[in-house]
């Protein structure tokens, strides 16, 4: 969703003037603190019951390495 600058709070407009955006910052939270630690701790318990795939420290290495240049532009091999 984009917003016109003279929309925003004045706080918004000092993160956006300053580079400092964070999603907290223009998407206030619905929850009470309460709720987002509960939130929290249902997504910890959710991916803790996951299966871990067993993989090597190489092929994890490997993933990652894989991952990052398919990420950045500048590290793409011309096709």
């Amino acid at each position: 969703m984009l917003y016109r600058v003279k929309d925003l709070s004045p706080e918004q407009r000092h993160a956006v003037s300053n580079n400092s955006l964070d999603p907290s910052t223009i998407i206030p939270s619905r929850l009470s603190p309460e709720e987002r630690i509960a939130a929290l701790r249902a997504l910890d318990e959710r991916f803790a019951a996951r299966p871990v795939p067993e993989v090597s420290p190489e092929e994890e290495e490997a993933l990652v390495r894989e991952a990052f240049h398919a990420t950045r532009s500048d590290r793409r091999t011309a096709s």
